[in-house]
């Protein structure tokens, strides 16, 4: 039996729920990372569900306005186009943040190899970011 798809629909629904989650676990992470006498630990409790939720929410709104810049939909203004940027840069900085946050829970002999690891996550994530992209584009026939 072939099932009919609508590409552009799965991929953005796909893109939609798979950043509500990411957000939300990393939210719910930061807020569940603790240090105490004997080291770090996850203490997971109301606050990293609370912590989950509004993830959750950022990421879900953010593909609510990633799909308002869709030209074919609607013609896209520039007030809308700018808020979009902004909210992008500010993304990044606090994804940028929340790695540096985490490396303070580090021994100081030991940071500069953390750091490392997190300048080669920022690569690894942002290729497949370009891999994502294009199959994108190619999805879309583009």
């Amino acid at each position: 039996m072939f099932v009919q798809m609508n590409t552009r629909g799965d991929w953005t629904r796909f893109a939609r729920v798979g950043s509500a989650l990411a957000f939300g676990f990393m939210a719910g992470s930061l807020q569940a990372f603790t240090r105490d006498g004997q080291g770090m630990r996850f203490d997971i409790g109301l606050g990293t569900g609370l912590a989950f939720l509004v993830g959750a929410a950022v990421g879900w709104v953010y593909w609510q306005m990633a799909m308002k810049m869709d030209p074919e939909t609607q013609e896209v203004s520039a007030h809308a186009k700018r808020r979009f940027i902004i909210f992008s840069a500010v993304l990044f900085l606090a994804a940028l943040a929340s790695y540096v946050y985490r490396i303070r829970f580090v021994s100081g002999n030991s940071s500069w190899e953390v750091a490392e690891g997190v300048v080669m996550a920022f690569v690894v994530v942002g290729a497949i970011g370009l891999v994502m992209w294009r199959i994108g584009r190619y999805l879309e026939g583009k």
